[in-house]
């Protein structure tokens, strides 16, 4: 911990330094990701043309307004550079707060930023190799009975993006669990006691954050279900050596 502490308008500037650092990063890598877009395109919507392909279709997406196809490279671009720049934004910031921090406790943050990183590159995954793969097959399937199905590039890659990013997130839950825990606000031995309560808060949040389907809900609800066991029995075995 820093042994002279520094004024309010010290700590502004850093902070500002901190988020124009941060910006120029994002911008820099969004220029590099649309030079390349292309082929991040072609990998975001393979699951969806893969599965078209397989029942029958060309393959290919389609726009219905002129700009559709720009706005969406830049969406794709935006959320690639965001992905990509996200442990340097999380080493900005942790820089900034580490004077104030003590070493100890510098160690603690540096787990919990390795931890949500492959927590979050877990639930990314699944989503866009499992369950978008899944949802896309189930709706074709059930809708190729009924019309012929014409996807357009801009609802569908950002129907993508949306699970990708709302998986990555939901998947936070072990460190919700445990950092409420150790904070003291919310114990194990309450949360137990209150396991229907929780799955019915996990359902109905996985009800509101995913597109209006029972098959999106159900795929974020059962692994958050999932997780949400695994933390208490982690949180609990925890507990028992400290004591």
């Amino acid at each position: 911990m820093s042994d002279n502490p520094k004024s309010l308008f010290e700590h502004i500037i850093e902070l500002r330094s901190v988020l124009i650092n941060s910006a120029c990063a994002i911008m820099i890598s969004m220029v590099l990701c649309y030079l390349t877009i292309d082929s991040i395109f072609d990998f975001i919507t393979k699951p969806l043309t893969e599965i078209l392909k397989s029942s029958g279709q060309s393959g290919k997406l389609i726009y219905t307004s002129i700009s559709e196809i720009f706005s969406t490279h830049l969406r794709i671009a935006f959320y690639s550079s965001l992905t990509l720049c996200f442990p340097y934004i999380i080493l900005q910031f942790w820089k900034f707060v580490r004077p104030a921090l003590a070493d100890h406790e510098n160690k603690v943050i540096i787990r919990i930023i390795f931890a949500a990183s492959i927590l979050f590159v877990a639930g990314s995954a699944f989503a866009f190799y499992i369950v978008i793969p899944h949802l896309f097959a189930m709706f074709i399937e059930h809708n190729s009975n009924f019309a012929n199905f014409l996807p357009r590039i801009g609802e569908n890659v950002s129907f993508i993006i949306l699970l990708v990013f709302v998986f990555g997130l939901s998947f936070q839950m072990p460190l919700l669990i445990l950092a409420l825990d150790r904070l003291k606000i919310l114990r194990v031995s309450t949360m137990k006691k209150l396991w229907r309560e929780v799955i019915l808060v996990i359902v109905v949040l996985s009800a509101i954050v995913t597109p209006p389907d029972a098959f999106s809900m159900f795929f974020l609800a059962t692994p958050l279900i999932l997780l949400f066991i695994i933390s208490i029995l982690i949180c609990r075995d925890t507990n028992n050596k400290k004591c």
